[in-house]
């Protein structure tokens, strides 16, 4: 059953009977009704704040949406009506191949398309502008226009048949070179130039899009043939298009390809592709992990909204308390009374569920825009508006059940309440003696938590493992008030549930090291319960305040302020726990984002191994790593074979695309590039680079290799995978010896080049280069210096410092995407506090008429209701604060995922200044006007028993 049936259920399972007792007592939907006429801005507010969790619950789901179908329109654009490839890698030619497919009349295939392609260096003298490195595809343009079931997709519909001596390029290629038709381009490959005329500029699109420029038949062959160098030789494929349309052809590729790898099974070395397919897989799973990781982030704010929500029914039910008990005394019973109750409640909930998937689209498309920049969309334009109807419909299903439960738990409340009391709106009288059900069930939940822990502790589950302390420990409270004096008892609960979030880490690294994000949630949870429970038990300590701060006449604001949250502790703990769950978070993202910053000078001597700058180089015109050592500016080269394979491993449904290296012992001369994690079997990150070196069943991989997932455990040191050679598809196992750092680098799997050369065979060239400079030269001035020298080579040089930068330039803007969406929750607590100070107004309205009857200025009503704001602002934000700064700097030190040692801890100072002081002042902005609201009661008015 999908996650949208079951919210589905949930949903019409909890209207169900709210919907039959308004069709068969219609006096409880016109009560309804009227409650809401009658209270139109205050129904506004719980409308208001009820669409808040829904739409960031809505907007997780649409930032996903948007970048699968962002990613996904690649195969619009670069494959348009190419959904299999088969390129003859070793004996046999395309024509053969060609007729095998054409033989085997494979169902489902509708066309075929001879093309060669190849890398090249385009350049535009004239204007002064180059590309290094251009996929160059040689085809028969009518012949590509035919090729699909709609011309439309090959992006070619109108062009004309190329002559020699002509080039058609697509709108990126054309505008990163400046040309334009009629102009002349040089293109620099196989050692040899030759000048292509502009024939035509078309949008990046289908075939169009799968290279950078068209040239006419025999361009490419022939610069190959003048080679005299090695270099990578041109690739010989026969496209294959399906039926069906650009994105529907999904399901028919993998059955197809078999087909066809059967077809030409007696053909030598014959590879079978799917780019397509592999596209839009890695399109969902990338959308998919966003949406996991906004989804899991948004739960804190979330949860802010839950808690405002309970606020709101809460204080909207103690605000009726007389009206309900007059209803009671009339003859309602307390089954009828839940549900006139219920019902109003859910009216609101339907709308706000509604109104909070569309403002979750608007947030959703927001986030998308920012992260465009972020990711390298093209252009900086960001992603454009994809809305999937499922996404909005389980967005707004997940809010409503959340909002339903809520109306359902306080409408059970409010049944409970006893009628002369109610009426004369007296307060609940305090419970003394603990009931024996009471401790019937605290029992049960003492065993249930601690079985929970240990349960987790046994099978390493952190969310388990977490969530047994605290259980058993809130539990235990009702059978420690029969031991302990209540306030006691209460401080010993929070404290022992605070020190537990704070301790666990430390005490038990080897469970919580490798927690994923969902823990991470749990955890801040069971952080902010502990210190909002023991901060609403120091009432011993805020009584001694507001003696302290009554003394004179200017305490007198403040000393009001103060009593009030303190005689509403339910209330005051739901305001406090909104600010601190999302200040937690923020502050994390904030001091993770201060370590890497810090730490990107650490990582970049990681991965430079003491060399100075990065060439790559054209396959198809590279350069010789002894003509780079020849330089006067350069003093050492290490050069690498770099390519793409295929890898299969348990945790991945079919092979992946993934980069591999082979490199020699050139690399180590000057360092090692450090290692985040290693095998046990090696003292150093030295030995475990030596051992690949000797061993060509060893590798050493990224951190990030082959992920399959936000939820998906990355492999680790001594994991095994499997590299498939192309062509011939024999499986070569490896075993992994170490892991390396982020690969901002992108060479993925580092081999030795033997294992590159079973690979690659005749195109196992040296493409890459780490190069180290004279000290006295500078290392950026040497990368412009090498761009030029070896531009008909496609050099394209570039510092470790600025790739480091720009890898930190990434991962950091992504985290202050997130903290931006965090935002979002944040402005959860501040209206949250806003509207709860609104409803606080009404509901003390005959109280502040009595003060200002009594001769209180308006003054002071007004500062002591923003004294009131300021205060559970303050606190709410000095916990998050305090919480995430102790918890990030667990995780950064003693966490497995930033190695072996850890990473540096740093105070964000000025981020947290932000944190602190931003939140106050909103907080302080959002109550000025219901506390000028306050000021302005008139006590006649007020002190009237009318609504």
């Amino acid at each position: 059953m999908t996650a949208a049936a079951v919210i589905a259920a949930l949903a019409a399972l909890l209207l169900l009977p709210l919907v039959v007792a308004a069709v068969r007592q219609r006096t409880l939907l016109a009560m309804a009704v009227r409650n809401i006429g009658r209270r139109r801005a205050e129904a506004a507010l719980v409308v208001a704040g009820a669409l808040l969790g829904t739409a960031i619950i809505t907007s997780s789901f649409v930032v996903g949406d948007i970048v699968e179908g962002s990613l996904a329109d690649a195969a619009r654009t670069q494959y348009g009506p190419v959904d299999i490839t088969l390129t003859p890698t070793e004996g046999a030619d395309l024509a053969a191949v060609t007729a095998a497919v054409e033989a085997a009349d494979v169902d489902g295939v509708d066309g075929l398309l001879p093309a060669i392609t190849a890398t090249a260096t385009l350049e535009a003298p004239r204007r002064d502008a180059a590309v290094p490195q251009v996929r160059v595809t040689e085809l028969d343009i009518p012949a590509a226009r035919a090729f699909g079931a709609d011309p439309d997709i090959t992006g070619l519909e109108d062009s004309d048949r190329l002559a020699p001596g002509e080039v058609l390029l697509n709108e990126r290629t054309a505008g990163q070179v400046d040309a334009r038709v009629g102009d002349t381009v040089r293109m620099h490959a196989y050692g040899a130039t030759v000048d292509l005329v502009v024939s035509e500029v078309v949008a990046e699109i289908g075939l169009a899009g799968y290279g950078g420029a068209i040239v006419a038949p025999g361009t490419v062959a022939g610069l190959a043939e003048s080679a005299t160098a090695p270099t990578a030789r041109p690739q010989h494929h026969l496209f294959v298009s399906l039926d069906g349309g650009v994105f529907d052809t999904r399901a028919l590729s993998d059955g197809v390809a078999e087909r066809l790898r059967a077809a030409v099974a007696g053909l030598p070395d014959v590879e079978v592709q799917t780019p397509k397919a592999g596209l839009l897989d890695d399109a969902a799973r990338d959308g998919a992990g966003l949406t996991e990781i906004f989804s899991t982030i948004g739960v804190f704010s979330v949860l802010a909204g839950i808690l405002l929500l309970v606020n709101l029914f809460v204080m909207l039910a103690e605000e009726r308390k007389t009206e309900f008990g007059m209803l009671r005394a009339v003859g309602f019973t307390r089954r009828r009374l839940t549900r006139a109750f219920a019902i109003e409640g859910a009216l609101y909930a339907i709308v706000a569920a509604a109104l909070g998937a569309v403002v979750g689209v608007g947030i959703g498309w927001l986030v998308a825009m920012v992260a465009g920049p972020i990711f390298g969309a093209a252009d900086g334009a960001g992603y454009p508006l994809v809305i999937e109807p499922a996404s909005l419909a389980l967005g707004a299903g997940i809010g409503l059940v959340i909002s339903l439960v809520t109306i359902w738990a306080t409408s059970l409340r409010i049944a409970r309440l006893n009628i002369i009391r109610a009426i004369r709106d007296l307060p609940e009288p305090r419970i003394v003696r603990v009931r024996a059900r009471t401790l019937l069930f605290a029992s049960a939940g003492v065993l249930i938590g601690a079985g929970a822990g240990i349960a987790g502790y046994r099978a390493d589950n952190a969310i388990g493992f977490l969530l047994g302390v605290p259980v058993a420990a809130f539990s235990a409270a009702p059978l420690l008030r029969r031991l302990l004096p209540e306030r006691t008892a209460r401080l010993l609960v929070a404290s022992t549930v605070l020190a537990w979030g704070l301790a666990v880490r430390q005490v038990f690294p080897e469970i919580m090291g490798a927690a994923d994000m969902v823990a991470f949630v749990v955890q801040g949870v069971v952080l902010t319960v502990g210190a909002v429970s023991l901060a609403a038990s120091l009432d011993r300590v805020w009584t001694f305040a507001v003696e302290r701060l009554g003394r004179g006449g200017r305490g007198l604001a403040p000393r009001l302020g103060i009593a009030y949250p303190l005689a509403r502790r339910f209330r005051t703990a739901m305001l406090l726990g909104m600010f601190s769950l999302v200040i937690l978070t923020v502050t994390m993202v904030s001091a993770f984002s201060a370590a890497i910053e810090a730490n990107s000078d650490a990582q970049v001597r990681h991965i430079a191994a003491g060399f100075d700058l990065l060439l790559d180089v054209n396959p198809a015109n590279p350069v010789a790593v002894e003509t780079l050592a020849a330089r006067s500016d350069v003093t050492a080269v290490a050069g690498l074979v770099r390519g793409v394979a295929s890898f299969e491993a348990a945790h991945l449904d079919g092979p992946r695309s993934w980069p591999v290296s082979g490199f020699g012992p050139d690399l180590l001369d000057r360092g090692t590039p450090g290692l985040f994690s290693r095998d046990e079997a090696y003292a150093s990150d030295a030995d475990a680079y030596q051992a690949v070196l000797d061993d060509p069943t060893l590798a050493i991989v990224p951190e990030d290799f082959l992920v399959a997932g936000v939820g998906d455990a990355a492999l680790a040191a001594g994991d095994r995978f499997t590299v498939v050679e192309p062509g011939s598809g024999r499986r070569r196992e490896l075993t992994i010896a170490g892991l390396g750092e982020a690969d901002w680098l992108g060479n993925g799997a580092l081999v030795n080049r033997e294992v590159t050369a079973a690979l690659f065979g005749p195109d196992d060239i040296v493409t890459r280069s780490y190069v180290a400079v004279h000290a006295d030269a500078d290392p950026a001035d040497v990368a412009a210096s090498l761009n030029a020298a070896f531009l008909p080579h496609g050099a394209d040089a570039h510092t470790f410092t600025a790739l480091g930068a720009e890898g930190v330039r990434v991962m950091t803007g992504f985290i202050a995407l997130l903290r931006g969406f965090l935002g979002f929750g944040l402005l959860v607590g501040i209206a949250g506090l806003g509207v709860v100070m609104v409803r606080a107004v009404r509901e003390r309205r005959q109280e502040i008429g009595m003060l200002r009857a009594m001769g209180f200025r308006k003054e002071l009503v007004r500062t002591a209701m923003l004294s009131e704001a300021g205060l559970i602002a303050l606190q709410g934000t000095v916990i998050g604060a305090v919480l995430g700064l102790v918890t990030t700097q667990q995780i950064l030190t003693g966490s497995d995922s930033f190695g072996d040692t850890g990473m540096p801890f740093i105070v964000p100072w000025a981020g947290l200044a932000l944190v602190v002081v931003l939140p106050l002042l909103a907080a302080l902005l959002a109550t000025a006007w219901p506390a000028a609201r306050a000021a302005a009661i008139r006590p006649a008015v007020a002190l009237r028993t009318s609504d």
